[in-house]
């Protein structure tokens, strides 16, 4: 790409940030991510510059700025309004002794010698804001060219001083279509063990990286095959030598994969997707008939789904959402009511029944169900027309309260006031139009005088 059509797709303000540092003597390149995807025609998301000058001379040249890794020299610079740069003085890795991250860094001198220090090729690029030149001491531009993600330097190395390169060498490859380059693979697949010395946060963040990719099942095979699936989600050890003879996927993990390739780019979704069977491993049986059950997988799941996420230290709702989702992903039957909808709405609220929706829609299509789509379909429209009616109702939405229904019965408190509430709530839940408080009272009397209180 020409430098000055390069230069016309980077924002004004990045520019200016580059400029500024300039103009007071210091060298400015833009690095990383960011062109990277300039040079491929993608949009970055955020942007980065190095450069010579030391964060105490940085925040000098930017009074709107902000320390965001003191330890690494980075200073965050506000170049215009709502768009934020990350401006990282010239540096080098101390020793990685643990695997997970350098001991320190030592400030550098040159660019080169900071490229040097970076994951892949494709990332150990620069540009300088002033001439244009493109600084490519390790051929990442040809590497763009052929499509390829490479280690710089040996890849065993590379791969030993991070082990979280092993995940993102995935998830390159994944988001930008490109392929692996083979002795980097092999490093890939002789190191996947070393996922083990990473933190459980690094790996999460990562996996939830890989997991909101377009082509997120082509990620997931390439975990499989280089062992870091199993190394980073052993939940799912076993799925790939259980059968399932399903059109398309005669292995359970050939279902996972395609369930979470099913679901819409959440991350937590495609979670739930990928493990929403894996109670299968332990409840299968063979019955008397040859049949091969496994009653009660869904439980077994949730299970599995709570301690996976407790592992991963997901939030504590997230950890919930994800249990639910597993734990409910065969609940959408043909019959299933427009009570129960409104029960779950007014539990869950109407973003996780619409996850629910979405992950047994790609269930069936993950198992060539196309005969359950349609009352998937009628389901979601049902739940569309209670959400847009507002009849997604809790206890504390009823028109009467316990102090009507002890004034109106001539009963004192206690648990007897709880259970007549409960069975007031269970018939809005069938017809919402009894919420009013005429409604409601009248519904206590005929109650009272049906001794059903």
């Amino acid at each position: 790409m020409e430098g000055a059509v390069l230069r016309e797709r980077i924002p004004p303000g990045v520019l200016r940030a580059a400029e500024a540092l300039m103009a007071r003597g210091f060298q400015a390149y833009l690095v990383g991510g960011s062109l990277r995807d300039l040079l491929l025609g993608r949009r970055p998301h955020d942007f980065d510059l190095a450069t010579d000058a030391r964060p105490e001379e940085v925040q000098a040249v930017f009074p709107r700025s902000v320390p965001v890794g003191a330890a690494f020299g980075s200073v965050r610079v506000e170049a215009e309004p709502g768009l934020w740069v990350d401006v990282t003085t010239f540096r080098r890795d101390l020793d990685y002794a643990d695997g997970r991250r350098p001991a320190g860094v030592a400030y550098g001198v040159s660019i080169q010698e900071d490229l040097a220090r970076r994951d892949f090729t494709v990332n150990a690029l620069a540009w300088h804001a002033g001439t244009g030149e493109l600084v490519d001491p390790f051929g990442g531009a040809r590497d763009l060219e052929r499509r390829l993600i490479r280690t710089v330097g040996d890849p065993v190395q590379r791969l030993r001083e991070d082990a979280l390169r092993l995940l993102r060498a995935v998830r390159f490859a994944a988001q930008l279509d490109f392929d692996i380059d083979l002795e980097t693979w092999t490093a890939l697949e002789a190191e996947a063990a070393g996922i083990r010395r990473l933190s459980a946060e690094r790996v999460r963040d990562e996996l939830f990286k890989i997991l909101a990719v377009d082509d997120v099942g082509r990620a997931l095979w390439m975990m499989r095959e280089t062992g870091l699936l199993f190394e980073t989600l052993p939940e799912l050890k076993g799925t790939d030598r259980l059968l399932q003879h399903k059109r398309g996927a005669p292995t359970l993990l050939d279902h996972l994969i395609q369930t979470a390739s099913h679901c819409p780019p959440d991350p937590l979704l495609r979670l739930a997707a990928l493990v929403h069977d894996v109670g299968k491993l332990v409840t299968r049986a063979v019955q008397p008939d040859g049949r091969v059950t496994f009653y009660g997988h869904e439980k077994a799941g949730a299970e599995a789904a709570r301690r996976l996420g407790a592992r991963l230290r997901l939030s504590n709702s997230e950890v919930e959402r994800l249990e639910w989702l597993v734990g409910m992903h065969m609940s959408l039957t043909p019959g299933r009511s427009k009570k129960a909808l409104r029960r779950w709405l007014a539990q869950r609220g109407e973003g996780w029944v619409r996850d629910l929706v979405a992950l047994c829609r790609a269930d069936a299509r993950a198992s060539g169900w196309e005969g359950a789509l349609p009352h998937i379909e009628r389901i979601e429209r049902e739940i569309q027309e209670i959400a847009a009616k507002g009849e997604a109702l809790t206890r504390a939405d009823l028109a009467v309260d316990g102090r009507d229904v002890m004034r109106e019965l001539g009963i004192g408190p206690g648990p007897r006031v709880g259970r007549i509430l409960a069975r007031l709530y269970e018939r809005v839940l069938e017809d919402p139009e009894l919420n009013t408080r005429a409604a409601l009272l009248d519904l206590l009397r005929r109650m009272a005088q049906d001794q059903e209180t």
